[in-house]
């Protein structure tokens, strides 16, 4: 009981303070996006691609075995430090020496961008074992306020630079801002401060578990971004700011929910002595609640993307309606490598991550001719196809048990279907009667994404008897638990 409460609390915490924080850094996205050109837009979205790409080396790993060991020393927190910081200052620089390589036939402004956003991770770095500490003794509430106050400060700045007519640059400042105000919240929080000491035992055993889980982290992030770089090389800078664009809203989703959760999931679900159960549920409670939203950004876009971002992203719509198709796949597949890094298959991780990546570049070659549309339609496919064998995978191999699958994770896809047909209506309705103002007309979407939402969910309680117990037990629980926390 008390631990159920404890997951609720901290769910509870990460996603309200990661939306407060999301808005703020969704209204300087927007404000970016009206301001610049398309072509301006994709220089900037091929630059963090990159950058991203390096944030990958210096955060995976690591952070997942400090949550997952039972007991850590000073001497083995020591090591994991050095060992960051010093990955993050060898791979910026390996960057920056090769860096003429991938931006040799790209704009001036893209590599100027992209240098200077070059020091970010190894400034990053240093608060990646304090966010670990943090996240392993539970204190959700005071990382996502950390996140929260960095957001609010970097974000008012970096407006005001756009208003001023800094540009592009104004998201690079924001990205400045906000680590570098991270890294001392967390010095104050932790209060941890660094040792002379390093364990060449710890940074073997570190390294035994962390370089498979960081070869997967890798081949996940170009199985995921593959899309963004093909579209780059083969359509260029535009076509990416496009997609970029057609996968804010979803992706913001996302990072609110599926990515906010993962420490929440990976600290309490390796730790339960039903791990099969637990994954379970939490993969249901967000396609259930997720999928819905997920879908609904890809029904409604024709509505609410020129209002928001401006008319020369209307391109953008047809791109969201193509990625909404993908919703419950990505959410039934999204903490695949957290359920084998709980059944410690760190190796089978890594080998299925090379697959699927090599499955994703090999149908992206051969798509080199399509039009910009027809290569997102096959990448929608081919990544149902993929996150559907994964949630074969796992049933198959027993890591989520059959009945498990049965009892929660089915009524939250059926649940999602019903959401669908009646989306789907309302859309219709909605389009009979587009002469409204764009504000009626958004607040009609919203309206209707939360109407189709109560009667599916309504028709899936009425049919899912012990899916329906379960709700409404983590309902009551929700109110119970503030009640206590206040």
């Amino acid at each position: 009981m008390g631990k159920n409460s404890s997951v609720i609390s901290s769910s509870s915490w990460t996603l309200g303070v990661k939306f407060i924080e999301r808005g703020v850094s969704l209204a300087v996205y927007i404000m970016l996006a009206r301001f610049l050109s398309v072509e301006e837009f994709g220089v900037v979205a091929f630059a963090m691609l990159f950058l991203e790409f390096i944030t990958v080396f210096t955060s995976s790993g690591v952070k997942d075995f400090i949550l997952t060991r039972k007991e850590v020393s000073s001497s083995f927190i020591d090591t994991c430090t050095y060992s960051v910081i010093f990955i993050s200052i060898a791979i910026s620089s390996i960057f920056y020496l090769v860096m003429d390589f991938f931006f040799i036939d790209k704009s001036e402004m893209m590599k100027d961008v992209f240098q200077v956003l070059l020091f970010l991770p190894a400034i990053s770095s240093f608060n990646i074992v304090q966010t670990a500490l943090l996240q392993r003794s539970y204190n959700f509430k005071n990382l996502s306020l950390r996140n929260l106050v960095s957001t609010i400060i970097a974000g008012l700045l970096s407006i005001y630079c756009a208003y001023d007519g800094y540009g592009a640059w104004a998201l690079v400042l924001y990205q400045y801002c906000k680590v570098i105000i991270d890294t001392i919240i967390l010095q104050i929080l932790v209060k941890y401060r660094p040792n002379f000491h390093f364990s060449l035992r710890y940074f073997k055993e570190c390294y035994k578990f962390s370089l498979p889980l960081l070869f997967s982290e890798i081949m996940n992030f170009w199985s995921t971004r593959m899309m963004d770089l093909f579209v780059s090389v083969i359509h260029g800078a535009p076509s990416l700011a496009i997609l970029n664009i057609a996968r804010k809203f979803s992706r913001l989703v996302q990072q609110l929910s599926l990515t906010s959760l993962r420490p929440v999931v990976l600290s309490y679900a390796s730790k339960s002595e039903d791990k099969s159960q637990s994954f379970a549920k939490f993969i249901a409670y967000v396609t259930f609640t997720i999928a819905p939203v997920l879908i609904a950004i890809g029904v409604y876009a024709e509505f609410y993307v020129t209002p928001i971002f401006g008319d020369q992203w209307a391109p953008a719509v047809i791109i969201i309606e193509l990625l909404s198709y993908t919703a419950i796949a990505q959410c039934l597949s999204w903490y695949f490598g957290l359920i084998l890094i709980a059944q410690s298959k760190n190796i089978l991780l890594f080998k299925l991550n090379v697959i699927f990546t090599l499955t994703f570049f090999i149908v992206g070659v051969g798509s080199y001719k399509l039009s910009f549309e027809n290569y997102v339609a096959i990448q929608v496919v081919l990544i149902n196809i993929i996150s559907f064998y994964k949630v074969f995978f796992v049933v198959k191999k027993k890591y989520i048990e059959f009945k498990c699958f049965m009892e929660f994770i089915l009524p939250a896809v059926f649940s999602c279907l019903i959401f669908i047909i009646f989306a789907l209506i309302f859309r219709e309705v909605i389009t009979n009667n587009h002469n409204s103002s764009s504000f009626i007309t958004v607040s009609l979407v919203v309206l209707s994404s939360v109407i189709s939402f109560l009667i599916s969910a309504a028709v899936t309680m009425s049919f899912f008897k012990s899916f329906r117990a379960e709700i409404i037990n983590i309902i009551s629980k929700v109110p119970l638990k503030f009640r206590k926390s206040n």
